[in-house]
């Protein structure tokens, strides 16, 4: 955490590397609506440059690769509460984000992140009509655009979002008036590169290939099937909530010509320019330790992915067994630094959504009655596990498939036995065609969390949505009763970016969203499950 404090600094020096074009963070949501960027010479417009080289700053800053950015955009929060990782530092007397009482500063990332990178950079395309000049190159803005978008209303609640350029003084939209627009802009996206794709398939790499940081290499057809998958993953958020939209918008992401994520064309990570920012918070800083629910569930289902995600403990009392750190309870200095890290390594991409997620979407789809594209629930399930050992590079897959009897394991904490906890579920790997409705959910949605960590914001959106997998409740609460004892943060408070800009417009927003109560206890308007 030092270190997350002191290179804030060096910010500028960071965009510079990332040729991300950032402005500086802290910066009130004005900037939403104002023309802040210069632009490259006039030479620059030859095969579209001027407007490709904004593009690696948007898809960058989707998750930062910079350390002590990634660090509050995702760890200090959503990764936590994903149950993912844990923090074995004593940040600020055990009294934050961990324990339900949210520091601002550490907050305003989640919203600094993708509102000046992203979104103020989108506007930049419109105000220099760049998205009619370079429709293309427009659609991967747009889809950068939803992916940051999303993550922060899946954060907060109401945004800005739709707005934006039109007023001084930015409305936010209701979580539901946002998905609507981020469906909007998916099919933009999808039309304006498809468009170009079925006419020029050579055009992506003239225009775009230089610039793309993702593992695509530029690839028009594979940023549409990555387009879709995105729709599909918000299409199945809103199920809950609004079901005919929600499938009608996942049928339509799968029946699109270019369809959604397969095997064949791998995940959507984004390469990094030096150290990949867990690595370091891991093994430099210390600040990060696998999550309980994690060692917890794959120890108990014989996962071999375990030894892919973390390391064995160092501290003898855990006799070298792959054990993480429970969240929220109270921690002393070094009393669990040597529990087990994360397996990272100094140059690996950063995941922002695995192909095996496309699978799973797809077979709760199934169950769900819409139409997927042929294949069963059970099909999808089982290419979804498969595809995420591949991902790992983790062998016994088709045993691990059978394995009917394996449980998840109960948790024992031998440095404080009040954190003890009994196992998370009874949930078994082998898929069973005569399981309810909700106990094939459960099994999906246990498999997904699996393959997409250590992404938080992901599966931190899909536990408030479904309730799976379970987690552990926090120990010390210190939410001043916003969150109840054993119950689960819902949503982040908004923080100090948001209202020194505009607490007219927050006001209003949660007026209308929560009752006029900003509190982490309320529920986002997709999350309806008892």
């Amino acid at each position: 955490m030092k270190k997350f404090k002191n290179l804030k600094s060096t910010i500028a020096l960071s965009a510079v590397v990332l040729l991300s074009f950032i402005t500086s963070c802290r910066k009130d949501m004005n900037g939403l609506n104002q023309d802040l960027k210069l632009l490259p010479q006039a030479s620059l417009a030859i095969d579209g440059k001027e407007a490709s080289i904004l593009l690696p700053g948007m898809m960058t800053n989707i998750e930062s690769p910079v350390n002590y950015i990634y660090q509050g955009q995702q760890d200090l929060g959503q990764d936590e509460y994903a149950g993912y990782t844990t923090t074995p530092s004593v940040f600020l007397g055990n009294v934050n984000n961990f324990t339900y009482s949210f520091v601002s500063d550490w907050v305003d990332y989640c919203w600094d992140v993708p509102q000046q990178n992203i979104l103020n950079t989108w506007l930049q395309w419109k105000l220099k009509k760049f998205d009619t000049k370079y429709p293309d190159l427009y659609g991967i803005a747009l889809i950068c655009k939803v992916f940051g978008a999303s993550r922060a209303a899946d954060t907060f609640g109401p945004i800005p979002y739709s707005k934006i350029g039109t007023t001084a003084d930015v409305p936010f939209d209701s979580v539901q008036d946002a998905y609507t627009a981020f469906f909007n802009d998916l099919d933009q996206a999808i039309t304006l590169l498809s468009a170009v794709e079925d006419k020029e398939p050579d055009a992506d790499q003239l225009r775009f290939k230089a610039f793309d940081n993702s593992k695509f290499g530029g690839d028009y057809a594979k940023w549409i099937k990555t387009a879709n998958t995105l729709k599909l993953r918000l299409a199945i958020r809103i199920s809950n909530i609004d079901p005919a939209k929600a499938k009608t918008e996942a049928e339509s992401a799968v029946s699109n010509k270019y369809g959604v994520l397969e095997s064949a064309d791998g995940g959507f990570f984004m390469n990094v320019s030096g150290e990949n920012p867990i690595d370091e918070i891991v093994t430099s800083w210390g600040d990060m330790r696998l999550g309980a629910p994690v060692s917890s569930i794959l120890n108990g289902l014989k996962d071999p992915r375990i030894a892919k995600m973390g390391l064995p403990a160092d501290d003898p009392d855990l006799n070298g067994q792959v054990e993480g750190i429970r969240t929220g309870i109270v921690l002393s200095p070094g009393t669990y630094s040597n529990f087990s890290k994360l397996a990272t390594s100094f140059s690996a991409p950063l995941k922002i959504m695995s192909v095996a997620e496309s699978y799973f979407l797809r077979s709760e789809g199934v169950i769900r009655g819409w139409n997927m594209g042929g294949g069963s629930a059970q099909s999808f399930y089982e290419d979804g596990v498969k595809a995420s050992f591949n991902e790992y590079g983790a062998g016994g897959v088709d045993a691990y498939l059978a394995d009917a009897t394996s449980t998840p394991a109960a948790y024992v904490d031998p440095k404080n036995h009040d954190n003890d906890a009994p196992p998370l579920s009874t949930i078994t790997v082998k898929w069973n065609d005569g399981d309810p409705l909700e106990r094939k959910i459960e099994r999906i949605i246990t498999q997904k969390w699996i393959a997409i960590f250590p992404e938080g914001y992901e599966g931190w959106a899909e536990f408030r949505r479904t309730g799976y997998p379970n987690q552990y409740p926090i120990k010390k609460n210190d939410s001043q009763g916003k969150v109840a004892n054993g119950a689960f943060v819902k949503r982040m408070p908004y923080s100090g970016t948001f209202t020194n800009a505009s607490k007219p417009q927050v006001d209003a927003a949660v007026a209308k969203e929560f009752g006029g109560d900003d509190s982490p206890g309320k529920r986002l308007w997709w999350d309806v499950k008892p």
